[in-house]
């Protein structure tokens, strides 16, 4: 794993919804494999198939630094580490939001080297 310094690059909205699931991130229906590579591609599948401007970007290459900002509650539901891995692979690199769970902060993202940084008051609280 690299470690962690600065990222610089704009914020990009992950989701407005107030909970983000682990389904969501990640459908159960790619959990196929035991790499931790090969998820980017169907993150926030469901959602994307409903609106496909959603994932509208430049150029791969230009994601090198990114960060998730999602709704108030991001990681709610199932533990599960695809969930992080998926994040990571598509690119992001932090994720900011009032409330990320702790099986997805503590258990898998910071493991991988995804930066999870809560920030009361954005979106409301939520325990």
């Amino acid at each position: 794993m690299k470690p962690f310094r600065r990222v610089t690059g704009s914020r990009r909205p992950c989701s407005t919804a107030p909970d983000v699931d682990t389904d969501q991130i990640i459908p159960k229906q790619f959990l196929k494999r035991i790499e931790r590579t090969g998820y980017g591609e169907f993150l926030f599948f469901d959602w994307t198939a409903r609106q496909p401007g959603l994932r509208a970007e430049p150029a791969r290459s230009a994601r090198a630094r990114r960060s998730c900002s999602p709704g108030a509650n991001f990681g709610c539901g199932s533990s599960r580490e695809h969930a992080a891995w998926a994040l990571q692979d598509y690119g992001f690199e932090v994720v900011i939001a009032p409330l990320v769970r702790r099986h997805l902060r503590a258990r898998t993202a910071s493991k991988i080297g995804l930066v999870t940084i809560v920030a009361p008051g954005r979106a409301g609280r939520r325990r």
